[in-house]
């Protein structure tokens, strides 16, 4: 035998095992697709070579009509995700809505809000199988202690000028003047993660 041909006869072979029927490059290359950044590369292809379906989490506030960018964009984004076997969780943040006045605060408003967004995904194509809608309420009452808990532990661990630089999530500015309800949104949106155990998190 050649030594070519040996050495084709050891070159190992990537199976296509998974239950998407892709190889781990193919699903990695299309996980990746969804983000313009990716902090950790090879952390996210070995969370999807040992995982064959990790749990993702994108957050969202029901806050008034819905552009293109995210109705279409995000459907397409999630699409990807999920054909890689990812389980895809939509935190509706319900009550971060409110604590960043969304719809004037009006609870009964924003819930009205955040189903006329889940009914345009569904219209714009959004592969629902692997997709499971969570209202922030809702889940937070049901585990009140340990969510609480998380959020107070990030407070403990976190200065009030660090929290106030992260106010870009609420398109509030560092300088801007925002009401102490606004305080506690960056601790609440970092517990989320721990408290829904993703592993994988997609922001805009």
């Amino acid at each position: 035998m050649s030594e070519a041909a040996t050495a084709e006869t050891k070159k190992p072979k990537e199976q296509k095992n998974h239950p998407s029927g892709m190889t781990l490059d193919e699903r990695f290359k299309l996980a990746r697709s969804v983000g313009a950044e990716c902090i950790q590369e090879e952390e996210l292809r070995n969370l999807l070579d040992k995982h064959p379906s990790p749990s993702a989490y994108d957050g969202f506030e029901p806050s008034g009509r819905m552009h293109i960018a995210q109705g279409i964009l995000k459907s397409i984004n999630v699409n990807k995700l999920t054909k890689c076997g990812v389980k895809f969780i939509f935190w509706v943040a319900d009550w971060f809505a409110m604590l960043n006045n969304k719809m004037g605060g009006d609870l009964k408003k924003i819930r009205k809000v955040g189903e006329y967004m889940v009914e345009v995904w569904k219209a714009a194509g959004m592969d629902l199988d692997n997709v499971e809608f969570r209202w922030a309420s809702e889940e937070i009452n049901k585990k009140p202690n340990e969510y609480w808990m998380l959020v107070m532990d990030i407070a403990r661990s976190n200065s009030i000028a660090r929290v106030k630089r992260c106010a870009t999530i609420m398109g509030r500015g560092e300088g801007d003047e925002m009401p102490s309800a606004q305080i506690l949104y960056p601790a609440m949106q970092c517990a989320d993660i721990f408290f829904l155990r993703v592993m994988y998190t997609t922001f805009e």
